[in-house]
């Protein structure tokens, strides 16, 4: 197997494990309304989704593509809140910025951590927990309310839910990584 087809089979399975993650944590936080109503779902499976991607990214391409992948997140943001305007951009990207770091920091904190077989989740958890809580404090805020502290720890309880099981499929996917990695091959191509 060479890298190439490594690195999409890892892909492919990080942002299959984070969008199964952010609809289970989607339930956990919203109940079974987050089925009955989509834009609720679709929120959740755009940080999924786009969470998935900055990680793969840190994981296997390095630092600039991960950004790409945080400015990803950002653009679904927009898209998601629709219309377009200056409000809309500045709203997406207080969100992005956080989270999207939160997930760049988790890739880099597993990478480190490779010694760590299991249980690297709960940092994920955190510091997702911790993006959504220092969004929700932005938004307050931008919108002139006092820092009220259960809107924050909601969203800081949100993101601890969504980042605690999106880290236990990127870890599964960290186990079946290092099996791949022991048959992978380097495949030179002429002219490259």
């Amino acid at each position: 197997m060479t890298s190439s087809t490594r690195e999409s089979i890892l892909t492919v399975l990080y942002i299959i494990f984070g969008l199964a993650a952010s609809a289970l944590a989607g339930h956990l936080v919203v109940g079974k309304a987050v089925f009955k109503h989509s834009s609720i779902l679709l929120r959740f499976l755009m940080v999924g989704f786009s969470g998935s991607l900055i990680y793969a990214a840190a994981r296997l391409k390095g630092p600039g593509y991960a950004i790409l992948m945080i400015g990803l997140m950002f653009l679904g943001q927009v898209a998601l809140n629709p219309p377009l305007r200056a409000a809309t951009a500045l709203n997406a990207a207080i969100w992005a910025g956080p989270v999207g770091i939160a997930f760049l920091a988790a890739s880099y904190s597993f990478k480190s951590m490779r010694k760590i077989p299991f249980g690297k989740f709960i940092l994920m958890g955190i510091l997702v927990g911790i993006g959504y809580g220092l969004a929700a404090a932005l938004f307050l805020l931008k919108s002139g309310q006092p820092l009220i502290i259960q809107v924050i720890l909601r969203q800081v309880v949100a993101g601890l839910k969504l980042g605690g099981l999106m880290g236990f499929g990127m870890e599964i996917v960290d186990l079946i990584g290092t099996r791949l990695r022991a048959q992978t091959t380097i495949v030179h191509e002429p002219g490259i």
